[in-house]
């Protein structure tokens, strides 16, 4: 497996003890923020694909399985129990877990926004960015959204100007070693891990299984190649 791209930093959940090295993760969301603190996933079993008619949702699941073997390393358990945690979250606003948290809450709302058509215009001086996770995040950091501009072809937020900073480190390809340990850089590492988790769980393999007059559809064995594969995609970030 391949070393992370951004660099591993001081711990912010304590050391790791033997109950919390491992974790199986079936929400993307949840996958993709604990992929971002650093957490590897499983050298010989990253995921797993399954299908049926008891899931909800498409009837697909992906199973992301965890495995922190370094015991300085953040815990996946801790990761996700804060991230569930709302009191804990809302205690702690400033926490790049918490700042990833909002970044898809935000997402949620702005893609409900350009679905409804619902946002004020705004046409005076304005930070710019025509990207929608890079506006989830810079609201999630604390800059307010002013409104939109929109045409036939892109949808361009606006914000303060005082924004145009934290844009452009967002922008930044070299944001996870630049600033490794800020709430930017754990935001963008989860909302863009995130983007690929949803590709990866459309492009899974799986094997179908037939067991008391029942259908069911499982992932397949991965092969070193295919685990090298996913490795690399989830870390071009």
């Amino acid at each position: 497996m391949n070393k992370l791209s951004k660099p591993s930093v001081v711990p912010r959940f304590g050391t790791t003890n033997i109950a919390d090295m491992g974790a199986d993760v079936d929400n993307l969301q949840i996958a993709a923020t604990v992929y971002a603190f650093d957490v590897p996933l499983h050298p010989d079993r990253p995921y797993d694909c399954q299908k049926g008619d008891g899931i909800k949702g498409n009837g697909t699941r992906i199973i992301f399985h965890f495995d922190q073997t370094d015991g300085a390393g953040n815990s996946p358990k801790q990761i996700i129990k804060r991230y569930k945690d709302e009191a804990w979250l809302a205690n702690n606003p400033d926490h790049p877990l918490a700042v990833c948290k909002r970044a898809f809450d935000e997402h949620a709302k702005l893609k409900q926004m350009l679905k409804t058509g619902r946002c004020q215009q705004h046409n005076g001086p304005a930070t710019r960015v025509t990207n929608t996770r890079m506006a989830a995040v810079l609201i999630a950091l604390g800059h307010p959204l002013l409104g939109w501009q929109q045409n036939q072809v892109v949808t361009t937020w606006c914000f303060p100007e005082a924004a145009a900073t934290d844009a452009v480190l967002y922008s930044r390809d070299d944001l996870y070693t630049y600033l490794p340990d800020s709430a930017i850089a754990y935001a963008k590492g989860a909302i863009l891990g995130h983007e690929r988790m949803i590709t990866l769980s459309k492009q899974a393999t799986t094997a179908r299984i037939q067991h008391r007059g029942k259908t069911a559809y499982i992932g397949k064995d991965m092969k070193p190649h295919e685990i090298d594969t996913l490795d690399k995609l989830l870390h071009q970030r």
